[in-house]
């Protein structure tokens, strides 16, 4: 009977923690005061991570995408993609002290300065690199 009530709350904490591991990677969607639209979305790999943001209100779109702790073989720039359709690219550079032997880079998309920034729904992915991709997550 012990050995079953054991088993029975192991497999709990197991469901429970992976529960908790699947929701950590899903959009966090937001109103803003003015209605907008608010979505993040984590990336990790290794040690390497990186999160992307995307806002909209009205007519205005704006998409912003850090990575940090990529390794120094990295390529300087990748394709940025969301939902498989390139929106840009990232350059990346040594990260700032003490990790100077990583890389670190940022993409930052705002139609109010002219450029095109795609509509992102909840559920999309965005992905550093294709086949394969360096960092992804899902807004």
């Amino acid at each position: 009977m012990k050995v079953s009530q054991t088993l029975a709350g192991s497999v709990s904490s197991v469901l429970f923690l992976s529960m908790m591991t699947l929701s950590a990677g899903l959009a966090l969607a937001e109103r803003g005061d003015e209605g907008g639209v608010q979505l993040k979305a984590k990336m990790v790999s290794g040690t390497a991570s990186g999160k992307a943001s995307y806002q909209e209100s009205g007519n205005r779109r704006r998409l912003n995408l850090e990575a940090a702790n990529l390794p120094n073989a990295t390529q300087s720039l990748k394709a940025v993609f969301v939902n498989g359709v390139w929106v840009g690219n990232v350059t990346f550079a040594a990260c700032p002290a003490p990790a100077q032997q990583l890389l670190c880079g940022a993409m930052d998309l705002n139609t109010q300065e002219g450029q095109a920034v795609p509509v992102v729904t909840g559920g999309q992915t965005v992905q550093i690199g294709l086949s394969p991709a360096i960092l992804a997550g899902t807004f």
